[in-house]
């Protein structure tokens, strides 16, 4: 029997449209369940008074005899990553410095979500600073995988993908600046985003003044992935170029795909090898497409360390650029690190990091330029264990690990390009192995699209079960 958290947030849409259940409802079944046990770790906050006060205005309303012109997720339920202010709500950024800091302000993205009715019911689970690939803060218990609590959500967006993949929420908002929503979603068996740079503004003090960092969606379905896009981009981009937005990401899905030429670029440009059964999983993903009747070619992805070793870099400059008061020894080792060695490099080096970045970024581009879409494995292992990447005693041997456990996902953060993982591999044990498609700058409606036919062809949906109070144990086909 369906219950409300089976549904998707389009299902829920409609649901709402046809006077079947409304958002009293529905934000009420979701916080008993988290209530319950949020046995993945997926909240570090939960706002259940004031979703419940923005579920009721969203029922007066949609009681109302016109409901023309709301937004199409209106009454949805969604959570905010905990790295993004939110005023009136805690948020701790997975830091235990900011354990009790309630913002008197939203983050641009807290403001484009409330905007498309959407109502968060809190704060999801991060990493400190989200400067790393797994999500264990102190301040929270670590976000699991809802497909074997043994294993990692990934990170930092891996309490949004955990609250997804477990159905504590239909959709979840992520930030991706080397993977942070593609690595998670891989772990979760959910579907991540990280849209093109310039697509979803960050507001005019948001951007991460090196174009790695962007908001996108984690869901179920694609169709709920291009939805939440939809929503996520109706203010225009501040102090950036943005590129061109269709009129319906959602529209995308279902129109008709042309034949394409698609590149399965195996290997990692991280140097790390990729577990066969990743691998497997990339080269199930070609066999497909080739069968829906496009021209797929193989291509190795060469290991690149000038551009990894640049991008190392600039993602420790952005670490070690937060300039607020505290005590270094108060953060975790791993931060630690990242910010001491932020403060050896000179501004010539950090630009000459960038401008090595963008080279090779460019060089990637052009090795790809025939290509319309470029699979590759989205991290190069299944999910890892709780704990297994973390390293507090070697953080320079923590940072090794993470980046030869991320592979190639920094290529679409370097690149600008938009990326998505799906679920559309699955480990002996039954863990989910994502696979990730790459497109052109702008070109989320073709990559959706994409997507959409990929859903249909090896379906996931069923992967999912019955979640009520505990994870389906590992190895469930």
């Amino acid at each position: 029997m369906t219950e409300l958290h089976d549904l998707t947030a389009l299902q829920l849409a409609t649901a709402y449209q046809r006077g079947e259940t409304g958002p009293t409802e529905v934000v009420d079944h979701l916080l008993a369940r988290i209530g319950g046990g949020d046995w993945v770790g997926a909240f570090t906050t939960v706002s259940a008074d004031r979703a419940r006060v923005a579920a009721a205005g969203a029922e007066r309303v949609l009681r109302t005899a016109d409901r023309t012109g709301l937004p199409r997720l209106f009454g949805v339920p969604t959570a905010v990553k905990d790295l993004e202010a939110t005023e009136g709500v805690r948020t701790t950024l997975g830091s235990a410095l900011f354990r009790d800091w309630i913002p008197g302000h939203n983050d641009e993205i807290v403001e484009v979500m409330a905007d498309a009715g959407l109502i968060s019911l809190g704060k999801t689970t991060v990493p400190e600073f989200g400067a790393a690939c797994y999500t264990e803060p102190e301040v929270s218990a670590p976000a699991r995988s809802p497909f074997d609590l043994t294993r990692s959500a990934a990170g930092s967006s891996g309490g949004a993908a955990a609250a997804v993949g477990a159905l504590l929420v239909p959709i979840a908002q992520g930030s991706d600046t080397a993977g942070s929503v593609r690595s998670p979603a891989s772990a979760c068996g959910v579907v991540g985003l990280k849209p093109s740079r310039g697509l979803v503004t960050a507001g005019p003090a948001g951007n991460d003044g090196m174009g790695l960092s962007v908001r996108g969606p984690l869901a179920r379905t694609v169709r709920d992935t291009a939805a939440f896009l939809d929503a996520l981009t109706t203010r225009t981009g501040v102090g950036t170029v943005y590129p061109p937005r269709v009129d319906s990401y959602e529209r995308a899905c279902d129109a008709p795909v042309p034949r394409l030429r698609i590149a399965l670029a195996q290997g990692s440009v991280s140097g790390s090898p990729v577990d066969p059964e990743v691998a497997a999983a990339a080269e199930l993903t070609a066999r497909t497409l080739a069968g829906l009747g496009h021209d797929v070619f193989a291509r190795d992805q060469a290991p690149d360390p000038e551009l990894t070793e640049g991008f190392q870099v600039m993602f420790t400059a952005l670490v070690g650029s937060r300039t607020m008061a505290f005590e270094e020894s108060s953060l975790r080792p791993i931060v630690r690190h990242l910010r001491s060695r932020s403060q050896e490099f000179t501004s010539g080096e950090l630009a000459a990091a960038i401008g090595v970045v963008q080279a090779r970024a460019r060089a990637w581009s052009l090795d790809h330029a025939n290509a319309d879409v470029v699979i590759t494995p989205t991290v190069t292992t299944p999910p890892t264990l709780v704990g297994q990447l973390r390293n507090d005693a070697d953080p320079a041997a923590e940072l090794a690990a993470m980046t030869a456990f991320t592979g190639n996902t920094v290529l679409a953060n370097a690149t600008g390009f938009p990326a998505i993982s799906l679920p559309l591999g699955w480990s002996s044990q039954g863990l989910p192995l994502g696979v990730s498609l790459t497109a052109g700058w702008g070109r989320e409606d073709l990559l959706l699209g994409v997507s959409a036919a990929l859903e249909e062809a090896l379906p996931w949906a069923h992967r999912y079960g019955d979640r009520s109070t505990a994870p389906a144990p590992a190895g469930r086909p």
